[in-house]
């Protein structure tokens, strides 16, 4: 049986253009996708102010801690840099700050210019007043609520997160379907193996049908070269994605082990169900896997964001019988919405594709029978 594996994963390596649709595309269309949503993303500098203390009051302490907590926070806004009033305003006039504070009784900002820098400092301004206006309204028109209100808090800007608090991408779900896409294009590979099983085929299927070797022995051995080969694949796309083009695949790196390994049988079992349709031409059943391919990604979303959501509205069932999609919602499941549910639902139903369609592979295979060779 190794030895079986041995030729087989030989074979199948050196034919170029399997490699190129099972890994080589799909990083291509990767970075593709990367120059251009990557290219869309923009992220704010720290702004450089100044921060003048006009006296000691209480509104003026309360200005200055809420700068502070907004230097500290994680998004890096602004850096601020406590000064007098001469040197704030000099280094103003040099542009070295963008902007200057006066913490006091009535917090004031002065900004070199009109432009983006600008409007956040403004609007940061703006939110202390609007928060300081409410407690004094909560002060004056309910004291008893005003302990609980300075608890709570006030928030002014939201933030889109998941239910699990996970932070959403729109432009994610674009490589979540590329890893789906790259899984059903193992079928390549699938159909490479499955044609070098066909005596009438292929010279490699003429030697292996004469040889000492049970069918099902070719068939179990050429199969599990496949499916290496193919995770193989799988997981340079995956280490591309992760450390080179930076796309956040957080989650547990098991479950997506789980995902690729359902995901790329699937492919490579569909493959080989095609190959078997020995009648046809054979550019007409790559075709088929290249329509198949495609179009099943399409709907899971890798052409047009947001069809997958829409498609799960009109019609739910498609979703559930559509490899591409069940293995999107299957990283779905680990990386934004925590569901081992979910996840193992879409495990099982690939698993049940992919026996059902080796099963019926098997049998087409195994009835193969030729008056010569």
């Amino acid at each position: 049986m190794l030895h079986l594996i041995k030729y087989c994963l030989v074979t199948i390596i050196r034919q170029k253009q399997t490699v190129f649709w099972s890994m080589l595309f799909p990083i291509l269309l990767g970075t593709l996708f990367y120059v251009s949503f990557g290219s869309q993303k923009t992220e704010i500098e720290t702004i450089n102010v100044a921060l003048v203390e006009n006296d000691n009051s209480e509104m003026s302490k309360n200005f200055i801690n809420y700068l502070e907590v907004i230097e500290d926070s994680d998004e890096k806004l602004i850096k601020i840099e406590k000064l007098s009033k001469e040197k704030a305003v000099k280094k103003l006039e040099k542009l070295e700050v963008t902007g200057v504070f006066y913490a006091g009784t009535e917090p004031e900002l002065v900004v070199a210019g009109n432009n983006i820098s600008s409007s956040i400092l403004k609007s940061l301004l703006d939110t202390f007043n609007r928060q300081a206006q409410m407690y004094i309204d909560i002060a004056t028109q309910n004291p008893g609520k005003f302990e609980e209100a300075v608890k709570s808090g006030y928030q002014e800007f939201a933030t889109e997160t998941t239910l699990t608090g996970k932070s959403v991408d729109g432009a994610v779900q674009y490589f979540f379907s590329l890893i789906g896409m790259a899984c059903m294009f193992g079928s390549f590979i699938g159909y490479l193996v499955s044609v070098q099983l066909q005596a009438n085929v292929s010279p490699v299927g003429l030697r292996r049908a004469i040889s000492a070797n049970s069918k099902l022995k070719q068939i179990v051995a050429s199969t599990l070269s496949a499916v290496f080969v193919h995770y193989i694949d799988l997981a340079v796309l995956l280490l591309y994605l992760q450390f080179v083009l930076k796309i956040d695949l957080s989650g547990n790196i098991f479950k997506l082990i789980g995902i690729c390994l359902a995901g790329g049988f699937i492919g490579v079992s569909t493959g080989m169900l095609v190959g078997t349709f020995s009648k046809l031409p054979d550019g007409i059943r790559i075709g088929i896997l290249v329509i198949t391919g495609l179009f099943t990604s399409f709907l899971s979303g890798l052409m047009v964001g947001g069809i997958k959501g829409l498609i799960e509205d009109k019609c739910p069932l498609l979703n559930k019988i559509n490899p591409a999609s069940v293995i999107t919602d299957a990283i779905y499941s680990i990386t934004v919405y925590d569901d081992p549910g979910r996840y193992a639902l879409n495990i099982v139903i690939l698993v049940a594709m992919s026996l059902i369609t080796g099963a019926v592979t098997f049998i087409i295979s195994r009835r193969e029978c030729y008056d010569s060779i």
